[in-house]
């Protein structure tokens, strides 16, 4: 390289690090108080959670995209050591706060009330200000948020372009907490799209034959739903009562915040009344499911799903099963669910449908498939019925197996798609009749394939099968013996899996012989990055199955003071 091309890429990286200190700059003019609260305490979620994975990782991309390809693949250790590291900060971060070891934290707080809360003034002509906050809702998708990114990196620690790749995955995890810890619309809707950046990225540049197809399906779909989403948060904004003060608008006269607006709706719900007017309501409620049943996804909204799957590379696949796909449940119970309970209370039969439905399709669709991320895939679309019929239930044990089902598929799913990627990197296939007699090659790989269906099909002891039983006895007081239907689909299907899986892995294939995708050459078993991956996210699927009051609590308690702040009236 001459001494002119050394000077121009100096000055890149010198440029690139001027804007990142205007950035930085700006943030601090804007936020001045930005590392403490209203109340001068730490802000412990604005830069630690938020702000430091985002911006780590753009800088580490924005140095990346000024390198040659010969020097990324110099770069790309150093990236990834530096990536995990920084992954590992949130997670200490949000453990810490979990265990009281950096301050004293109440995780059992009442309706719109937040355990760890900080507000700043944004946009004050639209009352936008930049308000985040953790409750027995949020905090247990920001914990697995952090968790499963350091766990993506390692499991995927040898996946190519990583100078590029891990750095996604930490923007990912940025933009996703983002998402859980907002408490103004504002605010979420653009942690929302940006969710999609990354993740479109991953399957563009990661993804598999026909990624171009999937990435493209992926974006289509779940922008259009977002910007359906985004019109009824408009409508929503304009069609609130005028008010006044610090984070209304100076010049509209209305907010964005989400307390406030919960406020407002439950003082408007109080007695016989109805926030907005019962027919508002109904139509702002569809307006905004519309957007979040895309993206958990349900049926008929799930197509864009399996591609997606198919083509992600494994981290991808293991975000977006693992915590992406919540943010739609999510979005659920922290918006329309909580201003719209006469409308939630009108379409009812309708979400418990769309549950069913996606619950019995996703569990039979699986049984002819041939391709093992496909089938995987529509494995969580059935999963993500549950979760459906658990908001369906109207009853606070049912919403509480919903939460748990979230947290629980979120540890469970990507182990499912770790095993997948495990498989297709060593066996170079994605064909389920390829892994006749996998268990001669890799007993690894087939033990974690094992546990992970089994843990996937809710066997007893492990985190699924807790709040399948939750739904079960949600539901029985009031259909009796007909909720065991789902609970029978779940059952056989789930027997067949099982047997089939058994078969196929430890009874299929020739003593010796490899299976003909490797063309004669004998698989090596999982490389010690997967293994280390697999193991952790199955001591947990372990830990929350026999000690599931751990993350539980804080779930049940919300749940509670949801149903007495917005259903009971406020207990009028």
């Amino acid at each position: 390289m001459s001494s002119n091309q050394t000077l121009n890429i100096r000055n890149k990286e010198f440029a690139l690090i001027g804007m990142l200190l205007i950035l930085v700059a700006g943030l601090a003019a804007f936020f001045p108080n930005l590392g403490a609260n209203s109340n001068g305490d730490v802000d412990w979620i604005s830069i630690p959670l938020v702000g430091f994975p985002i911006l780590t990782s753009a800088i580490m991309l924005a140095f990346a995209s000024q390198e040659s390809r010969k020097r990324k693949q110099l770069i790309a250790g150093p990236i990834r050591l530096a990536t995990l590291a920084f992954s590992l900060i949130p997670l200490g971060i949000s453990t810490a706060l979990f265990f009281d070891w950096l301050i004293a934290v109440n995780w059992e707080v009442g309706y719109n009330e937040y355990a760890l809360e900080s507000q700043y003034v944004w946009i004050e002509t639209i009352g936008a200000s930049w308000h985040v906050g953790m409750d027995g809702l949020s905090f247990p998708m920001v914990w697995l948020t952090t968790f499963l990114i350091p766990v993506t990196i390692v499991t995927t620690w040898n996946e190519k372009n990583g100078a590029t790749y891990h750095p996604l995955l930490l923007m990912m995890g940025g933009a996703l907490i983002g998402v859980f810890v907002s408490l103004d619309l504002f605010m979420f809707y653009i942690f929302w799209e940006l969710t999609l950046i990354p993740m479109f990225f991953l399957i563009l540049k990661w993804g598999g034959t026909d990624r171009r197809y999937a990435a493209q399906k992926f974006f289509i779909y779940t922008f259009t739903a977002s910007v359906i989403m985004l019109l009824g948060l408009i409508t929503l904004y304009f069609l609130q009562p005028e008010g006044n003060g610090t984070y209304y608008g100076s010049i509209t006269g209305r907010t964005f915040d989400m307390s406030k607006l919960f406020s407002n709706a439950l003082a408007y719900n109080l007695g016989d009344g109805v926030f907005l007017g019962m027919d508002m309501q109904k139509l702002l409620f569809v307006l905004l499911m519309i957007g979040f049943l895309v993206k958990l996804p349900a049926v008929p909204f799930h197509t864009w799903l399996p591609d997606a799957h198919v083509q992600a590379p494994t981290g991808g696949s293991m975000l977006l099963a693992g915590v992406m796909l919540k943010m739609g449940a999510y979005g659920m119970l922290r918006i329309p669910i909580a201003i719209f309970p006469d409308a939630l209370m009108y379409y009812q039969d309708w979400i418990m449908a769309i549950g069913l439905i996606s619950l019995v399709w996703g569990a039979v669709v699986c049984l002819g498939q041939t391709n093992l991320k496909r089938m995987v895939a529509y494995s969580s679309v059935s999963h993500m019925g549950v979760i459906l019929l658990g908001i369906a239930s109207m009853q606070p044990l049912g919403y509480a197996a919903a939460l748990f089902m979230m947290f629980a598929h979120g540890i469970i799913s990507p182990m499912l798609f770790a095993v997948c990627g495990a498989f297709k990197h060593h066996y170079h296939s994605m064909e389920i009749g390829d892994m006749r007699g996998m268990a001669k090659f890799s007993p690894y790989l087939a033990v974690y394939m094992m546990f992970s269906w089994m843990a996937s099909l809710g066997l007893p002891l492990l985190a699924g099968f807790v709040a399948e039983l939750m739904l079960l006895l949600a539901y029985w007081p009031v259909y009796g013996w007909w909720i065991l239907f789902p609970g029978a689909v779940i059952a056989i299907t789930g027997a067949y899996y099982l047997w089939s899986m058994q078969r196929t892995i430890f009874e299929g294939g020739e003593h010796g012989q490899p299976p003909k995708s490797l063309h004669g050459e004998v698989p090596p078993d999982i490389t010690l990055p997967e293994n280390i991956g697999m193991i952790i996210l199955a001591i947990f699927t372990v830990i929350f199955g026999i000690f599931p009051f751990i993350i539980l609590g804080m779930m049940d308690q919300w749940t509670v003071e949801l149903f007495e702040g917005v259903f009971n009236r406020g207990g009028i």
